[in-house]
């Protein structure tokens, strides 16, 4: 999430709101669906870790880019606490999508093949099933995750928007502390859970959505002054957000070549017998 914020920020440093950075945004999205595509064909880890970059790259380069650019192109002003910018115009794009992004969720938690916990969850209580699953059903991981964070990352900025709104529940309210603290709950909870996970692949995209959720309250404390927002700073914290950098490319290395070590001890044992 941090590396995100950066790559949004390097995007759109040079040549902001021109040829160049357009044609940079349209490539970074273009990107990403190639490594979703490529991701279909691939072993479970290796499709989660092209889907995730996927649709990081997805949301980045085009997502980023629409709000943006369509903001500035219909002259919309941002919403200031006096002189201090709280909600920028791309912003109040995406609060635009607020019913849209419920409205597809409510597609895809139709799906009655869909292994999403989430969903899973809401046919399980709320007496929701939509049918039986599909008899031999093969997900598609790299589809599924690249789908995943990018609803995660759509629903995360609407409830920062929302709580940090001056016009709603207000970004210094008892209310948006509140909520924030939630996050931190909910957070708690879901990562216990998912340390049980045994499968790699099953547990990086547990994590996504745990990733997502502890978010939201590492960006307000950083807003209440306990700590810089290092990640929308790449040039000033340059070292440190390579330190990221560096440790997020080891990690995803290493998962992806689980599946290499894997296929390889198939392909030895196959030949040995």
């Amino acid at each position: 999430m941090a590396l995100g914020h950066s790559l949004i920020v390097l995007q759109h440093s040079t040549n902001a709101m021109g040829l160049g950075d357009s044609l940079f945004s349209i490539a970074l999205g273009f990107t990403g669906f190639a490594l979703v595509w490529v991701g279909m064909k691939r072993p479970e880890n290796q499709a989660t870790i092209l889907g995730y970059l996927g649709g990081n790259l997805i949301w980045c380069g085009w997502f980023e880019w629409t709000w943006r650019y369509t903001a500035h192109f219909l002259g919309i002003e941002g919403i200031y606490d006096g002189e201090f910018l709280i909600l920028s115009p791309e912003l109040l794009m995406i609060q635009a999508t607020t019913l849209i992004a419920v409205g597809m969720l409510i597609f895809f938690g139709a799906n009655k093949d869909t292994r999403c916990r989430m969903f899973m969850w809401f046919h399980r209580n709320f007496k929701l099933k939509p049918g039986k699953i599909t008899p031999g059903f093969k997900r598609q991981h790299a589809r599924t995750a690249a789908i995943e964070i990018v609803f995660l990352i759509w629903t995360i900025y609407l409830f920062a928007i929302f709580i940090n709104d001056p016009r709603g529940i207000k970004y210094d309210s008892i209310t948006a502390l509140v909520i924030t603290i939630a996050f931190v709950a909910w957070a708690i909870y879901l990562t216990p859970k998912l340390m049980k996970i045994r499968g790699l692949g099953a547990a990086f995209r547990y994590a996504i959505p745990t990733g997502a959720i502890s978010w939201l309250p590492i960006e307000a404390f950083a807003r209440y002054g306990l700590y810089q927002e290092i990640w929308v700073k790449p040039y000033e914290y340059s070292i440190t957000m390579l330190c990221v950098l560096g440790f997020f490319i080891a990690g995803t290395t290493l998962m992806y070549r689980t599946d290499s070590a894997k296929i390889a001890a198939g392909d030895a044992a196959l030949t040995n017998n």
